[in-house]
């Protein structure tokens, strides 16, 4: 099954340039899991253990305020979820459920960080996405308090 994933993941705009040695190593680093649709993947408050890398699929990123659900993002294949959170040891920020059928490579924080560590490059990367992500999820917070 990942061999699929092996050519697949050099597609992704943040991993363009890998080669399929490259892609192997994201894979062997970490698990793919199935979530189907509905699926909670993660819940808000709740401790990280773990960052992943949308393989297919749509995940849904979104916090609850009293009886109201705010959809942050989507997280399309190619996204990376969770990385925030392990990276600053915090509780998780928001919610994250499978809006259909997804898949995703789940990396340990501690092999999030080993690889973090391991290639300056995609660290480089990983961190620009993640800064502009949390940008994307302040400003549709914004935009749903203003609306």
């Amino acid at each position: 099954m990942s061999t699929s994933y092996e050519s697949l993941i050099p597609t992704f705009p943040l991993f363009e340039g890998f080669t399929s040695h490259g892609a192997q190593r994201l894979l062997e680093h970490g698990t793919i899991n199935q979530y189907a649709a509905g699926a909670m993947v993660f819940s808000e408050g709740e401790a990280a253990s773990n960052v992943l890398l949308v393989l297919t699929g749509d995940l849904q990123v979104f916090v609850r305020r009293g009886e109201k659900e705010v959809v942050l993002t989507s997280a399309m294949p190619g996204t990376i979820v969770g990385e925030l959170a392990v990276l600053c040891g915090i509780p998780r920020a928001a919610s994250v459920r499978a809006a259909v059928d997804s898949a995703v490579l789940e990396w340990s924080a501690v092999s999030f960080r080993r690889l973090l560590l391991s290639d300056v490059l995609l660290s480089q990367r990983i961190f620009s996405q993640a800064l502009r992500s949390l940008i994307d999820k302040e400003r549709a917070l914004i935009n749903s308090m203003t609306t």
